[in-house]
C-alpha cells in the first residue's frame, strides 16, 4: 500500500488519506485499519484488503463484507490444520472443556464418597451430590464432541453450495469479559429444500455483513446439520 494512499472499503480504489469519500463509488474510506479481520483458522488480525490468506497460518480469509462471493472451496477431502482441529474440540470449546473439568473433579469425588461403604458410614446425600459432577460432565463432553465433529467433518468432506446471509446481530444471551458475540443467521440451497442454520462469532468487522451478503457453504447431504460457513469467521 503507497504511503498516505488507502483502498475504499467497497470498491478498492485507492483514494488519498485526506477525504473521507471514495472518488470513485462515493463510499467510505477507513483512514486507520481499513478491513482488519480475524482469520477464521487462527483468530489472527489481517489486514483483508492487502491479503487474501492469513500471514500467520495460511488460511484463506474471510471475504470483505459486503463484497463479492469468493471462489467455491477446494474440492474434499480438504486438509485442516491439526492446531484448528484441537481449538474446534477441544482449547476454543467452552462446554467441553467445562466438561472435563466436571468429570476430572466428579469422577475422584465419587470414589472418595464411596468409601463410606467400608467404612459404614454411608451418606447418600453426599454420593448422589458428587455423582451429579460426573454425569453432568458426560453429557457435556458427548454433546460438544458431537456438535465439534459435525463442524470439522463439514469443512472436511461437505459439498459447497450457495449461501446467503440473512441477519447479523449481537447475542447478548452470552458474554465472555462483558463482550458479546455475534450471532449470524444463514441460509443454503440443497437439491432437497433450504436450510437455515446460525453461527456465532466475535470479530466485530461482521457486524458489516449486510443481509444478502453471498456465501459458501459446505454441508453433509445426508445430515444438513453437518454445515459450516467456508471460509470459517473469526
Amino acid at each position: 500500500m503507497k504511503q498516505g494512499v488507502t483502498q475504499c472499503e467497497w470498491c478498492l480504489t485507492e483514494n488519498s488519506n485526506d477525504t473521507t469519500a471514495c472518488v470513485s463509488c462515493g463510499g467510505p474510506v477507513s483512514i486507520l485499519e481499513p478491513w482488519v479481520l480475524q482469520c477464521g483458522w487462527c483468530k489472527s488480525s489481517n489486514r483483508r484488503d492487502r491479503v487474501s490468506h492469513c500471514d500467520n497460518c495460511g488460511g484463506q480469509l474471510p471475504s470483505i463484507p459486503g463484497s463479492s462471493r469468493q471462489p467455491e472451496p477446494p474440492r474434499q477431502p480438504r486438509h485442516l490444520n491439526t492446531a484448528y482441529k484441537i481449538k474446534v474440540k477441544y482449547t476454543g470449546n467452552a462446554s467441553m472443556m467445562i466438561g472435563i473439568i466436571f468429570l476430572v473433579i466428579g469422577i475422584p469425588s465419587f470414589i472418595l464418597s464411596m468409601f463410606g461403604i467400608f467404612n459404614g458410614t454411608i451418606n447418600f446425600s453426599y454420593i448422589l451430590f458428587t455423582l451429579m459432577f460426573p454425569i453432568i460432565g458426560f453429557f457435556l463432553v458427548k454433546r460438544s464432541n458431537k456438535k465439534s465433529n459435525q463442524k470439522l467433518n463439514a469443512l472436511q468432506l461437505g459439498i459447497p453450495t450457495r449461501g446467503v446471509i440473512q441477519k447479523v446481530y449481537m447475542d447478548t444471551s452470552q458474554s465472555i469479559n462483558k463482550k458479546h458475540p455475534l450471532k449470524i443467521e444463514y441460509k443454503f440451497s440443497t437439491p432437497s429444500r433450504t436450510y437455515q442454520d446460525t453461527v456465532r462469532v466475535w470479530d466485530r468487522a461482521n457486524l458489516k455483513r449486510p443481509s444478502g451478503e453471498h456465501i459458501w457453504v459446505v454441508f453433509n447431504p445426508e445430515n444438513l446439520k453437518e454445515n459450516n460457513l467456508w471460509p470459517p469467521l473469526a
